[in-house]
């Protein structure tokens, strides 16, 4: 009987598996890499790794639009809310005033921009919209735009929002997602701070990030 070693050959299989485990390790040397040169903070949840953002385009309420570059150069924090909103609008933008006002004191405002995006562009035109995150503070940046933008840009920050149906009276709400979006000077998703909302600790973590070389 005629037996043959297959010894020089690597199944198929095996090539695979040798592949999947180098690219899983490259992926947690890289996110070793991250967590080990990024600043030490009180209450952010850090991406391993920053992630890209969608392209889009809205309208501040200023008349000027807000795209993708905008977040480059500067930390920024992101919130998802609308004008209609009940409690947890006011609640998170009067967090974000507060962490402003700590930012201010330490001279570093101009490296922290805090944006309102409104997820309900059909009541929240520019004029409301600016008229009510100037009311919280005049250095907010709200800004709003179709549904297919705000979809894209949500989504790709790992925010979600819906509209409830219509009452009898066209009342309606919208449920969105309540945390705050941490976007990197490189124009990346880097984490998020999640209810409750601590905001001396949020202003901590900022200062701590914007104080990093």
């Amino acid at each position: 009987m005629n037996t043959r070693h297959n010894s020089g050959r690597v199944l198929p299989t095996t090539l695979i598996l040798l592949a999947a485990f180098a690219a899983g390790l490259g992926l947690w040397l890289a996110s070793q890499f991250y967590a080990s040169n990024a600043p030490s903070t009180v209450a952010l949840t850090r991406y391993p790794k920053p992630r890209a953002l969608a392209d889009f385009q809205l309208t501040r309420s200023d008349g000027k639009t807000l795209t993708a570059a905008d977040f480059k150069g500067h930390w920024n924090l992101v919130f998802f809310g609308f004008t209609h909103c009940p409690d947890i609008c006011p609640a998170t933008l009067g967090v974000l005033k507060q962490v402003r006002a700590t930012l201010q004191q330490a001279g570093a405002a101009d490296q922290v921009h805090i944006h309102f995006i409104s997820v309900d562009p059909q009541r929240d035109q520019p004029e409301v919209l600016g008229r009510y995150a100037g009311f919280y503070d005049p250095g907010f940046i709200a800004a709003t735009g179709s549904d297919e933008e705000l979809t894209r840009l949500s989504r790709s920050m790992g925010q979600l929002y819906t509209r409830t149906t219509p009452d009898a009276s066209g009342n309606y709400s919208v449920d969105h997602s309540a945390s705050i979006v941490l976007i990197d000077p490189q124009g990346q998703l880097a984490g998020l701070f999640r209810p409750p909302l601590d905001a001396a600790a949020i202003g901590t973590d900022m200062l701590t990030l914007a104080r990093k070389p």
